[in-house]
């Protein structure tokens, strides 16, 4: 790819996230259409996996079923929960996204939180690097979606903590 097919790719990337979003099709199944993995790609979080990266094939779930099951376990606290806002930034080598998520409880009490989220591609346009930080209002926010925050360690101890979610809900994978 050239440079402009590259900044179109990365624009094409950002917008399918967020048009996933968006419809609130994550929540069942939903993937980001624009996005394929390097298999050397790896993921990275202070808040989700602590100070390592760890390979995209070494996560327990693939991708696209934890970022479901995320969705649906926020959406039994935060039926309408979803990007209030969202930018991008698109380059030659990957893009970056502000997203602020929101949703409001079935009594009506909103919460929200920032997300920011880097994402390096190779050559062939697929993710080499994907990290994602949130602001200070992740946590309370986790307390009230799924009784639990982080930071959390690993690769499984998130993705624990949504499955304990689901099955007190009753909701199966």
């Amino acid at each position: 790819m050239n440079l402009e097919e590259r900044i179109a790719h990365h624009t094409r990337m950002a917008e399918s996230y967020r048009n996933s979003y968006l419809r609130q099709g994550v929540q069942d199944g939903e993937t980001y259409e624009a996005w394929a993995f390097a298999e050397d790609g790896v993921y990275a979080s202070p808040y989700f996996t602590g100070d390592e990266a760890f390979p995209l094939s070494a996560f327990p779930e693939d991708t696209a079923k934890a970022a479901t099951m995320e969705a649906k376990a926020y959406s039994l606290t935060f039926p309408d929960w979803k990007p209030s806002d969202f930018k991008y930034w698109a380059g030659d080598t990957g893009f970056v996204m502000k997203t602020r998520w929101e949703g409001h409880t079935k009594d009506g009490t909103a919460m929200g939180f920032y997300s920011y989220s880097f994402v390096e591609t190779n050559d062939a346009g697929e993710v080499l690097r994907w990290e994602t930080h949130v602001n200070d209002e992740y946590s309370p926010f986790l307390d009230v979606a799924i009784g639990t925050h982080g930071p959390f360690h690993g690769t499984g101890e998130y993705l624990d903590a949504l499955n304990r979610c689901l099955s007190k809900a009753g909701v199966t994978m």
